[in-house]
């Protein structure tokens, strides 16, 4: 069982905090431009390698997706306190799941769940869907078997068709 080492996670949160003032300030001074929702208005999800776990979901940068146990059905447990390390797949409130283009393999239903009035969040098998800011770069897996935030994080199968498919989970020896 893993846990999410406490210093790591407030260092990551301390970076996240600092870069967010950084972006504040620049807005506040060049603002002219109106504001825009982070999220994208369309985007790729694939299949992806990952060691030990062929056929992973990641993004189209080859970031590894991950789902929270405790949120199936489209349940949001997720909020402000385990943001910092997992970041929420969001695209704009005006994007369809048409917006959302399905690389080779796989094969889940999206979906979305309301993060605010301007982002939507992603949603695989009624799942929402993360990535892991401990993972830095490509096809990595740290935050595999995390046990947090209520729950256990877990990489997801690409070709999973139903919610209780979709999760590698160490329980049923998926990736392993």
């Amino acid at each position: 069982m893993r846990t999410i080492n406490q210093e790591a996670t407030q260092r990551i949160a301390r970076s996240l905090r600092a870069r967010l003032g950084i972006a504040v300030l620049a807005a506040s001074v060049v603002f002219v431009a109106p504001m825009v929702a982070s999220g994208a208005s369309s985007l790729t999800i694939k299949a992806g390698n990952v060691p030990s776990f062929s056929g992973a979901l990641v993004t189209h940068s080859s970031r590894t997706l991950y789902v929270l146990s405790v949120e199936k059905g489209g349940k949001l447990k997720c909020r402000a306190s385990c943001i910092p390390p997992w970041l929420p797949l969001l695209v704009k409130s005006s994007a369809t799941v048409t917006s959302v283009s399905l690389g080779a393999g796989v094969k889940g239903k999206i979906g979305f769940v309301t993060r605010s009035k301007t982002e939507k969040q992603v949603t695989f098998n009624s799942y929402p869907i993360y990535t892991y800011q401990g993972d830095s770069g490509a096809l990595q897996s740290s935050g595999s078997e995390i046990h947090a935030d209520g729950g256990t994080w877990t990489l997801i199968k690409a070709s999973a068709t139903t919610p209780s498919a979709t999760s590698y989970a160490a329980a049923t020896g998926g990736g392993y």
